[in-house]
């Protein structure tokens, strides 16, 4: 495969799943061309790994995004098997607003394509939000249900905001 790749991790061990999510950036478009739930129990170092296999196997991965709440080490750890910038991020409900809104913005600008995976979609439509009392958004899900898919993709959407669509270069007029 070829292209710009940036990778959304969210860990997850014992209720929760550790999913990765790999998404490619063509100009402005946003597709997403892997999607891993690893079996709850997996070792966070076995989640590394196959982070550090995608990273060498794509070549061009730009970024990886994870959610290191309750976490910090494992981004620690990551920064030094994988040679691509690594970004941790701890989603309290600003970031999570951050987080979320950038995806939303994106999808309704309909610049993400996924494959049909129900698991996934199911993550994105049940997700509920809530405004507080101090006016910020609390987001959850029905209990029985999981959102680690859905904050994988919008960790790996966040994780291009600030990258130039490939082959865009600086020119430099009259040097």
């Amino acid at each position: 495969m070829t292209g710009a790749f940036f990778i959304g991790v969210d860990l997850g061990k014992k209720r929760d799943y550790s999913v990765t999510a790999v998404i490619r950036k063509d100009r402005d478009v946003l597709i997403l061309v892997f999607l891993k739930r690893f079996k709850l129990g997996t070792e966070y170092g076995a989640v590394m790994g196959a982070i550090r296999v995608l990273c060498e196997k794509l070549n061009t991965v730009q970024k990886v995004c994870v959610d290191q709440t309750g976490a910090e080490f494992f981004v620690e750890d990551l920064k030094k098997v994988v040679r691509v910038p690594v970004e941790g991020i701890m989603l309290t409900v600003p970031s999570k607003q951050e987080v979320l809104g950038h995806l939303r913005t994106v999808m309704q600008a309909g610049k993400l394509f996924y494959p049909y995976d129900p698991d996934l979609l199911n993550e994105i439509t049940a997700e509920r939000y809530e405004l507080t009392k101090s006016e910020q958004i609390h987001f959850s899900h029905p209990e029985g249900t999981h959102d680690d898919g859905l904050w994988a993709l919008a960790l790996a959407v966040y994780a291009t905001r600030h990258a130039p669509p490939p082959g865009v270069g600086v020119v430099i007029l009259n040097p």
